[in-house]
C-alpha cells in the first residue's frame, strides 16, 4: 500500500517547497534501506509537519517583500507624497508588520523543532526542540566533529539557527535571555546638509546588534531552511547505508520541471554497474 501525499494548503507542486519536501523526499527515501514504518515516518514528518510551516513563513516573506518592493517602485517613480504644500511628508508604513513578523518567527521556530525530530526517525533518538545546539553535541560525540552531520549542523546552527531562535525568543520572552526584538517599519531620514529625503527599508534587530534588512532576512531564511531539509535527509539516508553505486546530484535550475520544481535526484554513479 503506498503513502499517500496529500495537498494541505492551496500550494501544489509547482511550488518548490511542496515538490521538495513531498515528492522530492519520497523519491530519495525510494533507494534507502530504511525499512517501510521509518520511511513513512520520515515522509510524514516532511510533509505534514516540516512543510506547512515553512509555507506559512514562505507566504509571509514573499508577502513583505512584495509590499517593500511596491512602495520603492513608487518612490522611483512618483517621488515622496506630500501636504500642506510640500511641509508634510507621507511615509510609507506596512500594515501589521510586528504580528506578521511575530508570526513568522513562532513558525520558524515551530519547523527547525520539527525537523529535529528527523534524528528520532533514523538514529532512535528523541529530540523535540529547536536546540540544535544539543543536537551538534549529540552528533559530534557519536560521530565525531569532523563527520559531514556535525559539520553542517554547527555551519547552519552559527550561520542562521541561533540568531533565528533567539529572535523568537525575544519576542516570546522580552527581557529574557535573548533580551529584545526591535521591529523598524520605514523610516524617513533627512540630510543634514542637502535637506535631501531618503527612505530606509524595514528592518529589525536584537539588542544592539546591527539591523539587516527585514526582507532579505526572510527569503534567505526561507531558502537556507529548505536546503537544510534535504542535506539533512541525504546525509542521514548516506550514513543509513545507502549503497555506494548510487550518486546524489542536483538538477540544474534551467533544468527543472516548472510543475514540479525538485532540486535533487539519486542517479547510477560514473564508473559504477
Amino acid at each position: 500500500m503506498a503513502f499517500q501525499i496529500k495537498q494541505i494548503s492551496e500550494h501544489g507542486t509547482s511550488n518548490p517547497i511542496v515538490a521538495r519536501l513531498s515528492v522530492q523526499t519520497s523519491q530519495l527515501l525510494n533507494f534507502s534501506k530504511l525499512n517501510k514504518e521509518q520511511k513513512d515516518r520520515v515522509l510524514g514528518l516532511y510533509n505534514s509537519e516540516v512543510q506547512p510551516r515553512l509555507l506559512e513563513c514562505d507566504v509571509i516573506s514573499q508577502q513583505i517583500s512584495s509590499e517593500i518592493l511596491e512602495v520603492a517602485n513608487s518612490l522611483t517613480e512618483k517621488g515622496f507624497v506630500t501636504q500642506s504644500q510640500g511641509h508634510v511628508i507621507e511615509v510609507p508604513n506596512l500594515l501589521r508588520l510586528e504580528q506578521r513578523l511575530e508570526h513568522f518567527l513562532y513558525c520558524a521556530k515551530s519547523a527547525l523543532r520539527d525537523l529535529s525530530k528527523v534524528f528520532n526517525c533514523f538514529f532512535e533518538t528523541d529530540f523535540n526542540e529547536a536546540r540544535y545546539d544539543k543536537i551538534l553535541k549529540w552528533a559530534t560525540k557519536e560521530f565525531g566533529e569532523d563527520s559531514d552531520l556535525a559539520k553542517l549542523i554547527k555551519q547552519d546552527h552559527d550561520l542562521w539557527i541561533k540568531q533565528i531562535v533567539s529572535m523568537r525568543n525575544a519576542v516570546e520572552h522580552p527581557g529574557g535571555h535573548s533580551g529584545y526584538l526591535h521591529i523598524h517599519n520605514f523610516v524617513l531620514v533627512t540630510d543634514q546638509i542637502t535637506g535631501e529625503h531618503k527612505l530606509d527599508e524595514p528592518c529589525w534587530q536584537r539588542n544592539e546588534d546591527p539591523k539587516t534588512s527585514i526582507a532579505q532576512d526572510l527569503l534567505v531564511f526561507v531558502s537556507n531552511f529548505l536546503e537544510l531539509c534535504e542535506d539533512l535527509l541525504i546525509i542521514n539516508l548516506k550514513m543509513s547505508g545507502l549503497p555506494e553505486y548510487l550518486q546524489v546530484v542536483e538538477i540544474p535550475e534551467d533544468k527543472r520541471d516548472k510543475d514540479c520544481a525538485i532540486r535533487l535526484q539519486i542517479t547510477m554513479a560514473q564508473g559504477k554497474i
